[in-house]
């Protein structure tokens, strides 16, 4: 909000700007470390890898020094596979982080590509467990350092790096190998010193038909509706009604879920969508949501959640809840759970 406030400012939104990518920042890091300790699911759908590829090398160009230059080239004649998008942008940030940071002194190349490979029982260079199938190959490729084989055997491991102190958290590599192998996928590794590095993540193709990636369509879903929001942080409300209230929903808010039963009992109809926090020290965002569903069974509710142990994106869709979302969240993502639990 603040930034949107200061487009007659350009220096003070330049400073705002920075304090929020820092803030997404740790935020992914936090994801990364829940994501490895499988603390963290994701909503798995057929996607196609090509445009979210391309979408993501264009995220890479403008944080990637322009002494490397990126060449991507897209050979797969059937790329869908069964995943998240937010799993495989994780999964090419990190390679292209680590692969940019090899090259930060003197530049270089860095080669991202995409190709189907049919791996049958014979092949020599995977893992026993991977079963014979279709595949799509996903390769990313730097002119680099390289590595020594004592480093190449360690890169997989959590926390282990080979930057200094305050350099770098040693999760990058780990998260990765963790969404890999949660894809049914596997990923190999060569290198030399002196030599660049090539990873190769081979993911298992998908037979259905991809559907559309909501999170690379342009600008910010608006619209009329009404909203009960309910979350017990005075701040978050404020930016929450500020917030929904600018992208042209009407907005009826509390900190108190108890509260928040009376106002959607009063008039069960007169909402289009609840949008609440999980946890609250009265009422749990859960239990929230199950009283209102008894009311009106088929009013559309999105759970916000940083951690809980109580509340999953199963458990939620389970008790009827259309969407969850993880804090701390865009305007962006929030505008897109709301047409989403509103137009599903």
């Amino acid at each position: 909000m603040a930034v949107d406030d200061v487009d007659d400012r350009p220096p003070v939104q330049n400073y705002l700007k920075n304090v929020l990518k820092a803030a997404m920042r740790g935020r992914d890091l936090v994801r990364q470390i829940l994501t490895f300790s499988s603390m963290a699911g994701y909503a798995r759908n057929s996607v196609a890898l090509s445009p979210l590829v391309t979408e993501t090398v264009r995220f890479l160009r403008a944080s990637i020094p322009v002494t490397i230059e990126i060449k991507l080239s897209t050979t797969a004649s059937s790329d869908t596979v069964l995943a998240d998008p937010t799993e495989i942008q994780q999964l090419l940030m990190n390679l292209a982080t680590n692969a940019s940071l090899a090259m930060e002194e003197k530049g270089g190349v860095l080669e991202i590509s995409l190709a189907d490979i049919d791996i049958t029982p014979d092949s020599p260079v995977f893992a026993e467990d991977v079963k014979p199938g279709e595949y799509v190959q996903v390769i990313v490729r730097d002119t680099g350092t390289g590595m020594a084989p004592n480093v190449m055997k360690r890169i997989f491991e959590p926390f282990f790096t080979t930057r200094g102190t305050g350099m770098g958290t040693g999760m990058g590599l780990s998260v990765v190998y963790g969404i890999v192998n949660d894809l049914q996928g596997t990923i190999t590794v060569e290198s030399e010193p002196g030599m660049g590095s090539t990873f190769r993540v081979f993911l298992p193709k998908a037979g259905t038909k991809p559907k559309k990636d909501q999170r690379l369509a342009q600008g910010v879903s608006t619209g009329t509706e009404s909203i009960l929001f309910v979350d017990d942080e005075e701040m978050i409300v404020a930016w929450g009604q500020g917030t929904l209230e600018r992208l042209g929903y009407r907005v009826t808010a509390t900190t108190d879920p108890a509260e928040a039963v009376k106002i959607f009992s009063s008039d069960p109809s007169g909402f289009d969508l609840v949008i609440t926090d999980q946890a609250m020290p009265a009422m749990s965002g859960m239990r929230l949501a199950k009283k209102l569903l008894k009311i009106r069974p088929d009013v559309p509710i999105i759970l916000c959640t940083g951690y809980s142990a109580t509340a999953s994106r199963e458990k939620a869709k389970e008790a009827g809840i259309k969407e969850f979302i993880m804090k701390p969240f865009t305007r962006h993502e929030l505008a897109q759970a709301i047409r989403c639990a509103i137009d599903a």
